[in-house]
């Protein structure tokens, strides 16, 4: 697959993370759930960890930290080995699970790198790079309204 849009692919923009509150037997817990929109203002939620959250949220209000986190030290090595993020792709694949794959171009070719959607969405939002989400995700998010 090439680095441009492919038809199954939605682009989306990210709109921020949210907290999803579920009763546990002894209290309350909340799951980080990372929010993203389509320019037919079609809206996903899709779970994270708190750390990816944090990640996320950081990276969507521009928050530079004193020292690079670890979605920053990603893009500084895309870039020093003269790599770019040209976009990420977020794609279920089974079991309600859903991966994420950052498309990088280099001078030697391009590649595809697994990673979880909350990481990758992270690295993009540092990179400035595109996100999309697969054709398929967005319309079942759709039909759940």
């Amino acid at each position: 697959m090439g680095t441009g849009e492919d038809a199954s692919e939605v682009r989306v923009e990210v709109v921020g993370v949210l907290e999803e509150q579920s009763a546990v037997s002894e209290g309350e817990a909340s799951q980080p759930l990372l929010a993203l929109r389509d320019a037919g203002q079609r809206e996903i939620h899709i779970p994270v960890s708190h750390c990816e959250a944090i990640a996320v949220q950081l990276a969507f209000e521009r928050q530079v930290a004193r020292r690079p986190l670890t979605h920053d030290l990603a893009v500084n090595l895309i870039e020093k080995f003269t790599a770019s993020l040209a976009k990420v792709v977020i794609a279920e694949l089974a079991d309600g699970i859903v991966y994420a794959t950052l498309h990088l171009n280099s001078p030697a070719g391009e590649t595809a790198i697994e990673a979880r959607p909350g990481d990758a969405v992270a690295v993009a939002l540092r990179a400035e790079s595109p996100v999309y989400v697969t054709e398929e995700i967005m319309a079942r998010a759709d039909r759940r309204g």
